[in-house]
């Protein structure tokens, strides 16, 4: 197989077009695993500039059908929202290490389960959660236009995160400690819902939690006033809980503001047709 790809990659600055299209079309046949191979050719810079072009926009493409098609068995399989966001932060930090970004993550996991206990209050468990997470490892919630905290690798790396990105984590952690404080669908914002199994065995909301605002508990008459403050009409569907694929889905779409803000057509393009696949 490596003599047939290296043959293939030796046409790519074949002037003919045509012979062009064919072999690119073969070789997206390999996917994604195809990229080290390209790389090395690219930074061996023995070829022509019509080479390195053609080279750079098949690896952008191998690396987004890539995505793409990780981004699909996610949403088919069963894997939780921290691998959802590990796809995403790939798209855009292609060489950094997803394994090292998961460690990171379940450190901070560990050192808000090291202070847990059964006897704990709902309202403590939570003042545990922001102890750790904007005291002790400093988070910060950014406005939800500002540019650049939107990814896992941001929030870990500069400590700053917009809310549907601080809340995955805030939320993430919850539900692997079997805490549950999943999203509810209020626009603009990324709001937790305490939840805990009521007498016949439903989910009860307790109260509500704001990871934008360092952890800030909230009741349902503070989530109406901040609809009224913000002039959303009221919605009843506003409070229902949003699942792994819608988060995803409002995440891409913050994704796609964020590009069409930087005029970036094609990454809007590339960007939508992740939202339909979570949207279909």
């Amino acid at each position: 197989m490596h003599r047939e790809v290296s043959a293939l990659i030796s046409l790519i600055e074949d002037p003919d077009e045509e012979i062009y299209c064919q072999v690119k079309k073969e070789l997206h046949r390999y996917g994604d695993a195809l990229i080290p191979q390209l790389e090395f050719y690219w930074e061996a810079n023995s070829f022509g500039p019509l080479f390195n072009r053609r080279v750079e926009q098949l690896i952008h493409e191998l690396h987004y059908g890539g995505i793409y098609r990780r981004l699909r068995e996610w949403k088919e399989s069963d894997q939780d929202l921290l691998e959802g966001l590990l796809i995403l932060n790939r798209y855009y930090y292609s060489t950094e290490s997803e394994e090292e970004l998961k460690q990171r993550v379940l450190k901070i996991r560990q050192d808000i389960w090291l202070e847990l206990n059964d006897f704990l209050t709902a309202l403590e468990a939570v003042n545990v959660f922001n102890t750790v997470l904007f005291k002790i490892y400093g988070f910060q919630g950014v406005h939800h236009h500002s540019h650049g905290h939107l990814t896992l690798s941001d929030l870990l790396n500069t400590k700053l995160g917009e809310p549907l990105i601080i809340g995955a984590l805030y939320s993430w952690i919850a539900e692997s400690l079997e805490i549950q404080l999943p999203a509810i669908n209020m626009p603009g914002y990324c709001i937790l819902a305490y939840e805990e199994m009521d007498l016949n065995g439903r989910p009860e909301i307790l109260f509500y939690v704001n990871p934008h605002e360092s952890g800030q508990i909230m009741c349902l008459e503070d989530l109406e006033l901040m609809m009224k403050d913000l002039q959303y009409p009221y919605d009843t569907r506003f409070f229902q809980s949003c699942s792994r694929i819608e988060w995803m889905a409002r995440l891409i779409n913050a994704f796609i503001n964020e590009a069409m803000a930087k005029q970036d057509k094609d990454k809007v393009q590339e960007l939508r047709a992740l939202q339909s696949l979570m949207l279909e």
